[in-house]
């Protein structure tokens, strides 16, 4: 496969959902009008309560369709008697190609149950993983998607810091913190590794960082404001290095 763009938005969830749903979509055309192959959402971009969560996804796979790429977009679902932190990825037909249900909980609520695995998914670009938010804390998790084959590991995020973490300027201090673990989980993993925030006004403690980092550095990064980050995936790259440090 040749080289190929993927793009992280970081959406401003805390307008009306109406606006957040043509928010989506303006950036969903923006990635083909960019030629980007995947482009990736925040956890929680999406939340209306499970039915109408489903509805609005309807809509997204429109998108998809009508642009022409692919999604990873995250929402809670009911399956079954049970609720879970979810995030879709949605080919560029419009059609549902995997699902990833959060393992790792983290405040997400009495009602929310935890996944079981970390799958891979074998797109027409390469092999990826998803994790969401506090996913990431288990770095055997990580590897493990990498040895499978993953090339590049989404992970939609609500990353919120403890008040008593840091004795002040929290945020910043916060940024550093999610510098050094995406750095770390792509070094380890020997992979692209995508962290995507959202922005919430109404969350004081959520940390809008979103990045995209390969091993060796952080390619392109965004804080503390809306927008999208677009980055070149080179998988010679990727095959070069694993083929020297991979044990």
């Amino acid at each position: 496969m040749k080289n190929f763009k993927i793009a992280a938005v970081q959406l401003n969830i805390s307008k009306p959902m109406d606006v957040v749903i043509k928010d989506i979509r303006k950036f969903m055309q923006l990635a083909k009008t960019k030629k980007i192959d995947i482009i990736c959402f925040p956890e929680d971009s999406i939340s209306l309560g499970p039915k109408k969560n489903k509805l609005i996804i309807s809509q997204v796979m429109e998108c998809c369709k009508l642009f022409g790429v692919w999604c990873i977009i995250s929402t809670h679902l009911k399956e079954k008697r049970y609720h879970y932190n979810s995030a879709l990825l949605i080919d560029d037909k419009g059609r549902l190609f995997g699902k990833h249900k959060k393992v790792h909980l983290q405040g997400d609520g009495p009602n929310i149950f935890p996944g079981s695995k970390f799958d891979i998914y074998n797109t027409p670009f390469c092999k990826i993983g998803i994790a969401i938010c506090w996913d990431v804390s288990n770095p055997t998790a990580m590897k493990r998607m990498a040895k499978k084959g993953a090339k590049i590991i989404f992970c939609p995020m609500y990353w919120c810091y403890d008040e008593w973490a840091h004795k002040k300027n929290h945020k910043k201090f916060e940024k550093k913190i999610l510098q050094s673990l995406i750095l770390a989980r792509a070094y380890e993993s020997l992979a692209y590794v995508v962290f995507c925030n959202p922005i919430d006004l109404k969350e004081k403690y959520l940390t809008s960082y979103t990045a995209i980092a390969e091993p060796h550095k952080i390619m392109k990064e965004l804080f503390n404001k809306e927008g999208v980050i677009i980055a070149k995936i080179d998988l010679e790259y990727l095959r070069t290095i694993r083929k020297k440090w991979s044990t």
